[in-house]
């Protein structure tokens, strides 16, 4: 981490506080009701606690808490309110247990399907909202914005190949905790201020925004103009999706269009789903249709993953088709394979705002050619695909 520049920042942060609140307290939501976040969100964690607490809260109560909590549109209130009082209620009341480790919390809420506290439409940043303003010397958040902060303060964890996401954000959580140690703020609440402050460009100066857009730009450009190999590339990465996914005990989608096509003798047509499960409407099952590969729970109308396998394209119409379901279906995982050239693209292309907005940056993850075959004929594979 480079300790000299977030110094700086936290002086510059300190300098400008009032006149960002000001200008952009509402508009970003660091205030509500002329209150800070972190103190808005703490009452209505404890209201509605107090109510579970006491055996009276209504759908009603979630529902309000549901369209008040966090930041940027919220899009899957029927599917959330659609647990029910009881399951909600157990919810609440396990992310709250003090004694059930943040990485456990995740895991069984967004990733296990399984498990009883997974509720669809609930996600990492719900989550980790939850945590910082529970406990807000222990956790902090995790979103878009903090992972860009962290890459400029050189922060930002290695993430080993097929950690989950849930593991991984104990690595987020201790690089937020020694900011907080070394900028002395408070709470990794108010962490969360200064990172999104940084990574916004509130503390630098309009040259230097400038000149990171501008790198952006090149570093696509440049990634674009790269050749690979396609249809042979394609195809055998669809392959080593089936076969995994088959071997999991999920039943397999293929997209619409290359249903037809086989790779080592191997018919995708005989070893896939005919038809798309109905998991949601029919305007937003036309679009899943031509997704490249999908993994469903056997037997049933539910899926588990979507993947999408880039490689001549800009990798942004593979994130737009994921975008377009998510809209309407609250995805719980996805995957967009790419060459090793293309990571930087995709991290550049998922970092977009519809992307943040949606809750597509929160599921989403990459993973390279040369890892998915790796794991294709890996032992443990059935542990990396959990």
């Amino acid at each position: 981490m480079d300790k000299e520049l977030l110094l700086r920042y936290l002086k510059t942060y300190q300098d400008k506080h009032d006149s960002i609140m000001e200008q952009y307290g509402v508009k970003d939501g660091f205030l509500f009701e002329g209150k800070y976040w972190w103190d808005y969100y703490k009452e209505l964690i404890s209201d509605i606690l107090n109510k579970i607490d006491k055996g009276i809260v209504t759908i009603e109560d979630f529902s309000n808490f549901y369209r008040k909590f966090g930041f940027g549109p919220k899009l899957y209130i029927n599917s959330v309110l659609g647990s029910g009082i009881e399951k909600l209620s157990k919810l609440f009341k396990f992310l709250s247990d003090r004694s059930i480790e943040p990485n456990e919390k995740l895991k069984q809420v967004t990733e296990n399907q399984e498990s009883d506290f997974f509720i669809r439409g609930i996600g990492i940043n719900f989550i980790t909202l939850f945590l910082t303003n529970y406990f807000p010397d222990k956790y902090g958040q995790w979103n878009r914005q903090i992972d860009g902060a962290l890459k400029i303060l050189g922060a930002y964890p290695i993430k080993s190949a097929g950690e989950q996401k849930s593991n991984f954000y104990l690595k987020i959580n201790q690089a937020l905790l020694n900011i907080k140690e070394i900028t002395g703020l408070d709470s990794l609440a108010q962490v969360d201020n200064l990172l999104f402050c940084i990574n916004v460009g509130y503390l630098s100066e309009k040259g230097e925004i400038d000149k990171k857009v501008e790198k952006e730009i090149k570093d696509i450009e440049e990634i674009e103009e790269e050749k690979e190999e396609t249809e042979d590339v394609h195809t055998k990465m669809q392959y080593c999706l089936i076969k995994i996914g088959i071997n999991k005990g999920y039943d397999i989608w293929i997209a619409q269009n290359d249903s037809n096509k086989s790779y080592n003798g191997f018919s995708f047509y005989e070893n896939t789903l005919k038809e798309l499960p109905s998991f949601t409407q029919p305007k937003t099952l036309a679009i899943a249709k031509f997704v490249d590969v999908i993994w469903f729970k056997k037997n049933t109308a539910n899926p588990v993953r979507f993947f999408e396998i880039e490689h001549t394209t800009s990798v942004y119409s593979g994130l737009l088709r994921l975008n377009d379901i998510i809209i309407d279906f609250p995805i719980t995982k996805a995957t967009v394979i790419v060459p090793k050239s293309r990571i930087k693209l995709f991290e550049n292309q998922i970092a977009r705002r519809t992307f943040d907005f949606s809750g597509l940056y929160e599921v989403c993850e990459y993973m390279t050619y040369n890892d998915l075959e790796k794991y294709f004929g890996a032992a443990e594979v059935s542990k990396i695909f959990d």
